[in-house]
């Protein structure tokens, strides 16, 4: 009898758990409404909102027992749909449907944004520019081949700044329609994704037969109407196309992780633990990178990276990351000396870390 009361006592703190979160769902609704009607009679006026990565932050301070690392995929959900509901958030990723860039999209603001895949660089930041896009994700580095050239050009000739990044691990999973890896004879997926899985395919599947196609949606498409297929992708083609879990993990080499930019045509203001990168071209003379460096080390900002990229006639810009924002005396200042003795310096993104 009393386990039967106390049973009783637990499901009605649930009740009332859910009654109350839909209750601050609704009140965060109608704040963000009123937000949006603030700014739409005073367009003119400055408001320090704050971003999405201060609400997570708070967020994650606030709970107790709630798991930590369980905050921001639901609040991400949650700022997602708020967003949508003063105006469509169309959010620009470099790539096809259910690949990793869009997953990372969609990790960083929720199912509730619209989606948009670009096959080139140059063309998403021009819609991020012109405003037919809110967002743009691409890749900025892979912890298996460093960074990603057409990304940063596209970067140092656009007016788009990084204003958020986002890390996705990269991981394949074999789908099938039944989610059971002894019916299947044969497996699709595209060049690279069968590459990173060759070893588990050939231990695990020795008698399938394995089928190149030119992106893992045609892939998916395929499968989804073959009972005897499998393919080889990200998480997010069982949600795009009522796929299985059939194995997951499957790739060769674990751990390999891709660092996302996430572009808008604003920088973020200075939260205080921030991230900035800058492009630059230094003179064709001896020690010239090496006086392009000194005004950093003078003033105690932190080089997080340095790398360089050729541009045509073999000139070479160079990508410096660094600890801070670009607001930061420090780093205005080493900037402001930096331009004088550089043939091109520009900031291609400082945001919150």
């Amino acid at each position: 009898m009393a386990d039967r009361e106390e049973l009783e006592r637990i499901l009605e703190s649930i009740d009332e758990a859910d009654a109350s979160l839909a209750q601050a769902l609704d009140a965060r609704a109608r704040a963000v409404r009123a937000l949006t009607q603030l700014e739409e009679r005073e367009p003119d006026a400055y408001f320090r909102v704050p971003r999405d990565e201060d609400y997570v932050a708070r967020a994650r301070e606030r709970v107790k027992d709630f798991p930590a690392t369980g905050v921001e995929p639901v609040l991400r959900e949650v700022l997602g749909v708020c967003a949508s509901l003063t105006a469509p958030r169309v959010i620009a990723y470099l790539g096809e449907p259910g690949g990793f860039a869009h997953l990372a999209a969609r990790t960083h603001f929720g199912r509730a944004s619209s989606f948009h895949g670009y096959e080139d660089v140059a063309t998403l930041l021009e819609d991020v520019q012109k405003e037919r896009a809110s967002f743009g994700v691409l890749p900025l580095e892979t912890s298996s081949d460093g960074a990603v050239t057409a990304t940063l050009l596209g970067l140092a000739g656009a007016d788009a700044r990084i204003c958020a990044e986002r890390t996705v691990t990269t991981s394949y999973h074999l789908l099938s329609g039944t989610g059971n890896a002894t019916d299947v004879e044969k497996v699709y997926g595209t060049r690279a994704a069968l590459a990173a899985c060759a070893r588990f395919l050939a231990r695990e599947l020795p008698r399938a037969t394995v089928i190149d196609v030119p992106s893992g949606e045609m892939a998916a498409e395929l499968v989804r109407e073959d009972h005897g297929a499998a393919v080889v992708g990200t998480e997010m083609l069982v949600e795009l196309f009522g796929l299985r879990m059939a194995r997951e993990r499957i790739e060769d080499r674990t751990h390999v992780e891709t660092r996302y930019a996430v572009v808008s045509d604003e920088l973020p203001s200075r939260s205080g633990k921030d991230h900035t990168v800058i492009a630059m071209a230094v003179h064709d003379a001896p020690g010239a990178l090496y006086e392009s460096l000194k005004p950093f080390a003078a003033r105690d900002v932190n080089l997080t990276k340095l790398e360089s990229r050729p541009t045509p006639q073999w000139r070479y810009l160079f990508f410096v990351e660094m600890d801070g924002h670009v607001t930061d005396r420090p780093i205005l200042t080493a900037l402001e000396e930096l331009r004088g003795i550089s043939r091109y310096v520009k900031v291609l993104g400082s945001y919150p870390v």
